[in-house]
């Protein structure tokens, strides 16, 4: 009891002090003029906070003069009619400008020869090619599509190349069977002809698998005979020295007729080897000229929107 009575007395000692303490320090506020200005302040920030203007009412939007819209725009009356006059523009001049390079060069004919049909040509190119001068370098070309049309790059082999032409870029005469001439510009490092082989192409109506033989006459001349697969003038006989080679091909097919056939007797050996390639090479040339006409349909679309 006596230790709770001191502590209770300790304790009110103490908030007696603290109260003197608070007492003298108003009296040195007063003293100073502290208390006065503080009063003064506050009663300033009233008045200022009562002047500053009061913001505008809003206005009470009626729901019933207007249709209530997400957007402020004004409202279009909707038309469901498609006009594309760009569009149609754009397609008249890309078919305008089709129309006047189709008048100015020749679009591929998409005929391809068939393997007798190049063969065919290909043999008559090599008896040609013996034929020539021995002393004047040649070579024998059969053309594929995309050296009658599309890009018109022709290359030429890389050992005829290396062997008898320079390895830069000049410019050679490409002259035909009656003496055309043709200006045409030789690519060394590529080993090639670009520039003037598209107008001799197009001018000799070249299709895919004709055979060519080149005739370096000179160093800086190209004598060019032609050899069509499919020549649509010349009659159904073939020449005399052409008969073994009908006969072979007619062989060839007859068994690819009696293999077709459901009472065919299994080819063996070197018959079969035959025909298993020259099926083989017919289904590699159907994809090739699947992808090529791919590819070529695929840059037309891309260079329309270009």
């Amino acid at each position: 009891m006596a230790a709770e009575a001191g502590s209770a007395a300790a304790g009110a000692a103490y908030e007696e002090e603290r109260r003197k303490r608070v007492l003298e320090n108003l009296k040195h506020l007063e003293d100073l003029g502290i208390k006065k200005m503080s009063k003064s302040l506050l009663e300033a920030a009233r008045l200022q906070k009562s002047t500053l203007a009061s913001p505008k009412p809003r206005k009470k939007f009626e729901v019933g003069a207007t249709e209530v819209r997400r957007s402020s725009r004004a409202r279009n009356s909707v038309s469901y009619k498609e006009n594309f006059d760009e569009l149609d523009s754009f397609l008249c001049r890309r078919r305008g400008s089709r129309i006047r390079s189709t008048e100015q060069g020749r679009d591929y004919t998409g005929r391809v020869a068939s393997y007798e049909q190049q063969q065919r040509a290909f043999k008559k190119a090599e008896r040609l090619q013996n034929s020539l001068d021995p002393e004047n370098p040649s070579f024998v070309k059969t053309m594929v599509r995309s050296h009658v049309s599309s890009c018109f790059w022709l290359g030429l082999p890389t050992r005829f190349c290396k062997l008898h032409l320079p390895p830069k870029e000049y410019k050679m005469v490409l002259e035909d069977e009656e003496g055309g001439e043709f200006d045409s510009v030789y690519i060394g490092n590529r080993t090639g002809l670009s520039g003037g082989w598209r107008g001799f192409a197009m001018h000799h109506n070249l299709e895919d698998g004709d055979s060519l033989v080149f005739e370096l006459a000179e160093p800086d001349r190209f004598k060019i005979y032609i050899i069509k697969a499919v020549d649509e003038d010349a009659n159904e006989s073939e020449p005399a020295d052409e008969e073994a080679v009908g006969d072979k091909d007619t062989s060839t097919e007859d068994a690819a007729e009696q293999d077709d056939s459901p009472n065919a007797e299994p080819l063996k050996g070197a018959k079969r080897r035959k025909l298993r390639g020259r099926r083989l090479w017919v289904f590699h040339k159907t994809i090739t000229t699947l992808f090529v006409a791919a590819t070529d349909r695929v840059f037309t679309i891309i260079g329309r929107f270009r």
